[in-house]
């Protein structure tokens, strides 16, 4: 519950990109019941996929006034103001209980605590930041090269280790113990104060990052000091930005393999969206690629595919009205479609979006997909759902 009926405590949930915050957050908002929440959700790119992620009819959206999606830029940089409105909106709200922010990977944490702190309406309950284990190691030595690193975001993720009172290492089932706590002592003497949990799939007890009231404040000022020059929050500075894909034809799954097991560049931090593959038309598949980890979810079914091939469990009534849903849609591939955003580093970014667009169905095997015909196909059979 709040300090009092004016204050409204807040848990950031931060991190580099594709550290687990949505999958975090999603597996939050199911397990923290009977506690209001209201939810702002930030994402660098203008594609908005963490944002649909979290949006829900019965649970959490802009039509119950319990949810918020900032996109286009960071809250530290170019959507700055655009929190610092959410935030006003929201203050005094007596039919919320906390407040969880879900930054973009390249939000620097020294504009939160600004906007936050000026607003006594608001309370900083807790600072998480989520760290992905594998990548600490590969990158950073685990914490050890972290002041030595030459890439522009190494002040940025020191920055959010730094300033958080609750760290998170995330995809630690893909190293062996001893980097672990190798991991932990470096990841202790850059922040002694923080708690350090290991987590898995977003598996934690809200009560270690909701209601703490463990946040410091005070030492977040002083730090924070040290933050005023005017780049900082700036996505540019770090040198990330994003390009959104748009197409709606397949991905030929086999030249999708090879791409990001063979060619994805040091700099594509992160890849996410919805696409389709003609080897499984009926699937929307949530992409998620995050350094070199990737995975693929089952969301749903496409409408089209439903509408052609209902396995008997749509009554006439449902099926027509998917087909008026599907009017104005692509006469060939329906609402099918692909929409990907690529963060990264201007250079690598370039490079890798051009490979990607090499990687849709050329006329032909659209026509060979219109047949029936079997396309090669080496991603795993078996999908995580969502």
């Amino acid at each position: 519950m709040s300090d009092s009926p004016h204050t409204l405590p807040v848990t950031v949930i931060s991190g580099f990109l594709g550290s687990g915050k949505t999958t975090l957050l999603r597996r939050l908002l199911r397990e923290a019941k009977g506690t209001r929440l209201g939810v702002i959700v930030n994402d660098l790119s203008e594609l908005e996929v963490d944002g649909d992620l979290v949006r829900d009819p019965e649970g959490f959206n802009e039509q119950r006034g319990n949810f918020a999606s900032i996109h286009t830029g960071s809250i530290s940089g170019t959507q700055r103001g655009a929190f610092a409105s959410v935030l006003d909106a929201w203050h005094g709200r007596d039919d919320l209980d906390h407040v969880i922010i879900e930054t973009s990977g390249s939000t620097h944490p020294g504009p939160l605590i600004q906007e936050i702190s000026a607003r006594p309406e608001f309370k900083l309950d807790t600072f998480v930041t989520l760290i992905d284990a594998k990548a600490f190691m590969e990158d950073y030595g685990g914490g050890r090269l972290l002041s030595e690193a030459t890439q522009p975001q190494a002040p940025l993720l020191s920055a959010q280790i730094r300033l958080a009172n609750v760290i998170l290492l995330t995809k630690t089932e893909k190293l062996i113990p001893q980097a672990i706590e190798w991991m932990a002592q470096h990841l202790t003497a850059l922040n002694p104060s923080a708690a350090l949990y290991s987590v898995n799939y977003g598996r934690i007890t809200p009560q270690l990052i909701l209601g703490t009231g463990s946040f410091d404040m005070d030492r977040a000022q002083h730090l924070a000091a040290g933050w005023q020059h005017d780049d900082v929050g700036d996505a540019a500075s770090y040198d990330l930005g994003s390009t959104v894909i748009t197409d709606p034809r397949p991905l030929h799954p086999r030249r999708l393999w090879t791409l990001f097991s063979k060619r994805l560049g040091a700099g594509i931090h992160r890849s996410k969206g919805f696409i389709w593959m003609p080897s499984r038309d009926r699937d929307v598949l949530l992409w998620n690629q995050a350094a070199c980890s990737i995975e693929m979810e089952l969301m749903a079914y496409w409408k089209a595919a439903l509408v052609t091939n209902p396995d008997g469990k749509l009554v006439p009534e449902e099926i027509a009205m998917l087909r008026d849903m599907l009017q104005g849609t692509h006469p060939e591939f329906g609402d099918r479609a692909c929409e990907l955003t690529v963060i990264g580093t201007a250079h690598d970014r370039a490079i890798f979006v051009q490979d990607l667009k090499s990687c849709f169905c050329t006329d032909d095997e659209i026509t060979a997909w219109q047949r029936g015909e079997t396309f090669d196909d080496p991603w795993p059979k078996t999908l995580l759902r969502v």
